[in-house]
């Protein structure tokens, strides 16, 4: 089967990686996730992913810390890959599930062009002012 491959990395550049995924998909779909552990996990509105099998991803240089996380809404306890040095997050995903969650975030950005919006979960707990977000209504200037 023919593979494209993806590249990302961390803030600082020391934790790098490679992810290969069939070339027959198309651009990679996200999801975005409004747990109040993923909130305070990224320090943003939600969190915003794409679902990938484990076995796609390889660390290309460096290896990202294990935490462990116990607050998950969920109520299972939920391993995220950061990097100890910079603290960029990479990814969660349930212990013994065959996919996870990549930090959209982190890959190169050639790769963010084209993605489509797939799905959200954890909407119960989707903050009211994101409604207002890709309007326009909202804008500062000069950071545009």
């Amino acid at each position: 089967m023919a593979t494209k491959t993806l590249t990302g990395a961390c803030l600082c550049g020391k934790i790098t990686y490679a992810l290969d995924l069939p070339a027959s998909e198309p651009n990679p779909k996200l999801v975005l996730c409004h747990c109040t552990s993923c909130k305070r996990y990224t320090g943003s509105g939600f969190s915003t992913n794409i679902m990938i099998p484990k076995s796609a991803l390889r660390w290309t240089s460096g290896t990202p810390k294990v935490f462990l996380d116990s607050s998950a809404d969920s109520g299972n306890a939920l391993p995220r890959e950061i990097c100890g040095d910079c603290g960029s997050h990479f990814t969660s995903g349930p212990s013994g599930s065959p996919t996870i969650a990549l930090k959209w975030g982190t890959l190169d950005d050639e790769y963010r062009q084209g993605a489509e919006l797939w799905g959200e979960i954890y909407c119960k707990r989707k903050d009211a002012w994101l409604e207002s977000v890709g309007k326009g209504e909202v804008r500062m200037a000069g950071m545009s």
